[in-house]
């Protein structure tokens, strides 16, 4: 039986299949980071939870009913808890949503609402070849609650926050971002918390990631890789060093459109600049030969700045590049922060996957008329 001492300063695995629950357990326990983690079965860790354990962190599962008796599911025991933690009842710490993607499809998909009630999002079936990965942005969500909870109520700091001075906040930054962040520490950890990670450090916007990085240089993934120490030297005055950058490598997209404008040969903006010449214009700055990125037949264009969401979704994830030009525009299913970037499909993968309703179908048919 799991009581309150086994779980304060630990991460909770909520889940409903023992032998499960342990073998993940044990995976995360021998990451290059490890992770120490409970398990619970769903009737002893809503217990634990709603009567003030205080673990590092939870990982719920969605499908709960496997246990004899139970009827709920993860999202509801995350409300109840994300509830109490707004009352100040119970400490806060982050959810994170571990499920197979099969009952998320069954309870979640096309439902945005549960999205606020989790930090981030991780299918177990990925485990085998992601733990590290994994671990380090759990890690990162822990990072990001501990850093919140430094700052007195309603008072953030964000040159400490973010790590860069006042100027780069005003120009690198969006006052949106920063109103929602400050209003929701006047509330509650978990909502600055969420906002933070899902809509600043998760997805590309105000920062990208290293795959983005590399296709807005318009070089050759495998170029890159064998380039990369060179490229992240260049890369290094405008990487992130805020709250939680060790949840994964960022960089500032607008401070790599600024380090490119610096450069001596380019005569033009980033964006407006063919992969070819970006790649022939870095090879001459960084004294490094550099192969150019070339864009797939499904994906067509010169000037990559995007990435697919339909690739992103399958399973297991693709990287595609897309230039917007000749990209589908994807209507999310929740509306996006002004500083979070658009969403796309690249024309040949929007074509495969016409029957999806998100897709705007006048960029659709035009594409594809263009393309005849």
């Amino acid at each position: 039986m799991v009581d309150r001492s086994d779980v304060d300063g630990k991460w909770l695995f909520v889940d409903d299949d023992d032998a499960s629950a342990a073998s993940y357990r044990d995976a995360f326990a021998e990451a290059s980071e490890p992770l120490e983690i409970v398990t619970a079965r769903p009737s002893a860790g809503r217990e634990l939870l709603l009567t003030g354990a205080h673990p590092k962190g939870v990982l719920m599962d969605v499908e709960l009913s496997g246990e004899a008796g139970e009827h709920g599911t993860g999202l509801g025991l995350a409300q109840d808890i994300r509830a109490l933690q707004k009352s100040g009842g119970i400490p806060e710490y982050p959810i994170i949503r571990f499920a197979n993607i099969q009952p998320v499809q069954k309870n979640v998909s096309g439902d945005p609402a549960s999205d606020d009630l989790f930090d981030d999002k991780i299918n177990k079936a990925d485990v085998g070849k992601r733990r590290d990965e994994f671990t380090r942005r759990i890690f990162g969500a822990q990072t990001v609650y501990e850093g919140l909870l430094a700052f007195e109520k309603g008072k953030l700091d964000f040159k400490q926050l973010f790590n860069i001075d006042d100027q780069r906040i005003e120009e690198w930054l969006h006052p949106g971002l920063l109103s929602r962040l400050e209003d929701g520490h006047t509330h509650a950890t978990h909502v600055a918390a969420g906002a933070f990670i899902r809509s600043f450090l998760g997805p590309p916007g105000l920062l990208v990631g290293q795959h983005l990085l590399i296709t807005r240089l318009g070089i050759d993934p495998e170029s890159a890789k064998e380039h990369w120490k060179t490229i992240a030297s260049f890369a290094d005055g405008f990487a992130y060093a805020g709250l939680g950058c060790g949840f994964s490598p960022r960089w500032w997209s607008r401070g790599l459109e600024l380090a490119w404008m610096s450069l001596k040969s380019a005569e033009s903006p980033l964006a407006s600049t063919p992969a070819n010449e970006r790649a022939i214009i870095l090879s001459k700055e960084l004294g490094v030969e550099l192969g150019a990125l070339k864009m797939p037949a499904v994906s067509p264009g010169d000037r990559p700045w995007r990435w697919c969401q339909l690739s992103g979704e399958q399973n297991p994830p693709e990287f595609l590049p897309v230039d917007p030009k000749y990209g589908v525009r994807i209507t999310p299913r929740s509306d996006l922060p002004p500083w979070v970037d658009p969403i796309y499909a690249s024309i040949g993968v929007a074509l495969r996957n016409k029957e999806d309703r998100r897709l705007n179908r006048r960029d659709l048919d035009r594409l594809a008329a263009e393309l005849r």
